[in-house]
């Protein structure tokens, strides 16, 4: 999160994302309505990903699980490489 406070008549605080590599924040997406050399301050957050099977990591028993992994490995073996 990138928050560019804006002095004067532009006195507006905006959002942008922004990676950070080799030393430079650079926006993800355009900045417009900033004077060039305008400077700003910068308010730095990481943005946590979101990992949406994380909330099923263990939801399974190791039976089912067990059962699972059995059934992807036989229909694995069914498949002929040279079919592909």
């Amino acid at each position: 999160m990138l928050y560019l406070p804006r002095k004067g008549v532009d006195n507006v605080t905006r959002k942008c994302r922004a990676v950070y590599e080799e030393g430079v924040f650079r926006p993800l997406e355009p900045v417009k309505g900033l004077r060039e050399f305008l400077e700003v301050e910068l308010v730095v957050a990481p943005i946590k990903k979101q990992y949406p099977l994380a909330a099923f990591a263990g939801c399974w028993q190791v039976k089912e699980a067990d059962e699972a992994l059995a059934l992807i490995e036989r229909e694995f073996e069914s498949i002929d490489p040279r079919e592909w």
